[in-house]
């Protein structure tokens, strides 16, 4: 058993025993089912897929998350945290930039995860899909956080300054030109991301830089 001191209260002691357990397990379903609804989408992906990959039951499945859609969120705010957890610590500017290098080089690690993207991103422009809200608004959010980026890079000294019109089609440009590279990852095992991404940056550093 581990604990850590905290001083504003006695110390937090680990989970342990059966729900200890339950949250290993929970990790490990959600783990599969990435790998479920990237291959075959949220409609295609089957409860019976994901139960038999990790040795339990569909009902043992929907015990743990309460439904199909719930394991789906599940799976998305994974994705979110994983996502931000290889792209480092927080940054701005300039140096989300680089954070964006980190990123690609995670994807071409991590294929599922990519792959889970890249299938709900296409499968929730229905505003009937689950993941609807979720994906719109982390759409909105990623373009508002690289439309800062360039703000932050102008006040920094990085970046010539900018019109707001300009900076709006940099932004949308660049989060364009990450989806694609992402795209043709996939579909060709060939193509280089990293190297592919990183020229790409380093044209965009030399065209704007102040």
């Amino acid at each position: 058993m581990t604990v850590s001191s905290s001083p504003s209260g006695p110390p937090a002691r680990s989970p342990r025993g059966p729900y200890k357990k339950g949250i290993e397990r929970r990790r490990e379903v959600v783990s599969v089912a990435i790998e479920v609804f990237g291959q075959h989408g949220f409609k295609g992906g089957t409860l019976q897929q994901v139960a038999e990959r990790v040795g339990l039951t569909p009902a043992a499945v929907l015990k743990l998350f309460g439904s199909k859609e719930g394991l789906l969120i599940a799976v998305l705010e994974h994705w979110d945290v994983v996502t931000r957890q290889a792209m480092g610590s927080p940054q701005r500017g300039y140096g989300l930039l680089e954070a964006f290098r980190k990123l690609m080089h995670y994807h071409t690690q991590h294929r599922g995860l990519l792959e889970l993207y890249t299938t709900m991103a296409a499968e929730a422009t229905s505003a009937e899909h689950p993941a609807h809200e979720f994906m719109t608004g982390r759409y909105r959010a990623t373009l508002e956080s690289m439309r800062r980026l360039f703000y932050d890079a102008i006040e920094d000294g990085h970046f010539r300054p900018m019109a707001e019109e300009e900076i709006d089609g940099e932004a949308e440009c660049l989060l364009a030109t990450m989806d694609g590279l992402e795209i043709q990852f996939l579909l060709n095992p060939a193509f280089d991301l990293e190297r592919s991404f990183g020229a790409f940056l380093d044209r965009l550093v030399a065209r704007l830089s102040a």
